[in-house]
């Protein structure tokens, strides 16, 4: 799991829902935990900061557009030569590749 990335655990904290009545503003500004809330032992919703969902939902995206590069036979097959490429030795500095593209673009002038 990559550091930082907050998840659901048998470690986090179990509340009533009568706990959300303590819950305003200023106590949530200091919220470092996760709830799961619950009513008669039964699991319903789960509270996280807001910071924590969007570094859920952007970790989430990054994995969607992963399986969408390697289940895509095209995508893959150029990742793996270019992978090869790299292994063979067949790279050459960024910094190269800006300079010739630089020198196309005021040729083509």
């Amino acid at each position: 799991m990559a550091a930082g990335v907050p998840y659901i655990d048998p470690t986090v904290e179990h509340v009533g829902v009568s706990r959300l009545r303590t819950l305003n503003a200023t106590n949530l500004r200091k919220f470092d935990k996760t709830l799961v809330i619950q009513d008669n032992n039964t699991p319903l919703a789960v509270l996280l900061t807001y910071d924590q969902f969007l570094t859920m939902q952007t970790q989430l995206q990054t994995v969607l557009e992963t399986l969408e590069v390697i289940t895509s036979q095209g995508e893959a097959s150029a990742l793996l030569d270019g992978l090869a490429a790299l292994q063979a030795g067949k790279s050459r500095p960024l910094s190269a590749i800006r300079a010739e593209l630089r020198g196309k673009t005021k040729q083509a002038r």
